[in-house]
């Protein structure tokens, strides 16, 4: 009980002691600046400095979208049993790598075949007619032996291997497909733009693309294609675009796939934000700033642009650099520091 009771006297002790400190040094202190420059009476009560920071100020237009890029569905130009398989899914090829083999030993035949029967046709010296068809069909037996080795049309990555050695492939069969190749270099992103934001897209707009799966990962990338025909999609009319990268996205990390979310650059004017709270208004209806000096705090009206949530734009009176004095919402007065975070790294 004892203990208890000596708390509770420390504890009134602390109080009495910050209410002597706040009444007698800091109101008092707080007047005397008041009194110093009239003009920190607008302050009324806690404040903070903000340092200005010049910015591109954009309209933005949120979309979500996802990487893409082309993809390749190969199968066989000739029918014929798999011999060799030379890949595995997800390796990377490079163009005209050999991916299988058919049996050539046919294909190898018909090309003797039809190369003696050309020759042949020169050495009787035939009718010109005939000897095209032979040539054509010379031709025709060159393309076919070749085709027993099917290789990468791109550079890329194998998403699907649908045969193995021994499997007997038909090219007239229109479920022939036997590897999907996904092309790794110049991917884009496509996203869909609902219909009544139609007017402000534009190929060349400039977009920032977010990937959160990669610790937030920002690239710039710029609108490359604007579908010229409109979709529906869950009962939406959309306008699918494309967007392709600034800059090569597989540096970065970004695969084929990846969801992100992006921003599209509508528009941007030059000028600077600073938090509304520092922004006055004089008796005349005159907006303004107080600015830190070295002699002292002085105003500067300021002509305001759009505002956003707790920030607004100011296009004249303020510069980069500048240190402005603003007070502290009442709603944040008993948590300085949280207000503080929401300006983080602008003192």
């Amino acid at each position: 009980m004892k203990k208890w009771i000596v708390i509770i006297v420390i504890i009134a002790i602390v109080v009495v002691g910050v209410g002597v400190w706040y009444f007698g040094f800091r109101k008092p202190a707080a007047s005397a600046a008041s009194s110093a420059n009239p003009d920190l009476a607008v302050v009324n009560g806690a404040h903070v400095l903000y340092t200005v920071s010049a910015t591109s100020i954009g309209n933005y237009l949120p979309l979500v979208g996802a990487v893409t890029g082309n993809t390749y569905n190969i199968g066989p130009y000739i029918s014929g049993q798999i011999t060799n398989v030379y890949v595995w899914q997800g390796q990377l090829v490079g163009m005209n790598q050999p991916l299988a083999k058919l049996n050539s030993t046919q294909y190898q035949l018909n090309y003797i075949q039809a190369l003696n029967n050309y020759y042949n046709a020169l050495l009787s010296q035939d009718a010109s007619s005939v000897i095209q068809q032979y040539k054509l069909a010379l031709q025709l037996a060159k393309e076919n032996l070749n085709y027993t080795t099917i290789t990468s049309p791109a550079t890329g990555f194998i998403e699907h291997l649908n045969v193995a050695t021994g499997d007997f492939v038909n090219a007239q069969t229109s479920s022939s497909n036997l590897i999907t190749i996904i092309q790794n270099t110049g991917m884009w992103v496509t996203a869909d733009v609902n219909e009544v934001d139609l007017a402000d897209i534009k190929v060349g707009q400039t977009a920032l693309i977010t990937f959160t799966q990669l610790n937030n990962l920002t690239l710039k990338g710029k609108v490359s294609f604007v579908q010229p025909f409109a979709t529906t999609q869950s009962g939406l009319t959309v306008i699918p675009i494309n967007i392709t990268f600034d800059q090569d996205p597989l540096k970065y990390g970004v695969i084929y796939g990846l969801d992100c979310n992006i921003n599209l650059l509508l528009g941007t004017s030059k000028g600077v934000l600073i938090p509304y709270q520092a922004v006055f208004t004089g008796s005349n209806g005159q907006k303004y700033v107080l600015l830190q000096t070295s002699s002292g705090y002085q105003r500067s009206p300021v002509t305001l642009g759009s505002q956003s949530g707790m920030m607004v734009q100011v296009t004249s009176g303020v510069k980069d650099g500048d240190v402005l004095i603003m007070k502290v919402p009442s709603e944040f007065q008993q948590t300085g520091n949280a207000f503080r975070g929401v300006f983080r790294g602008r003192r």
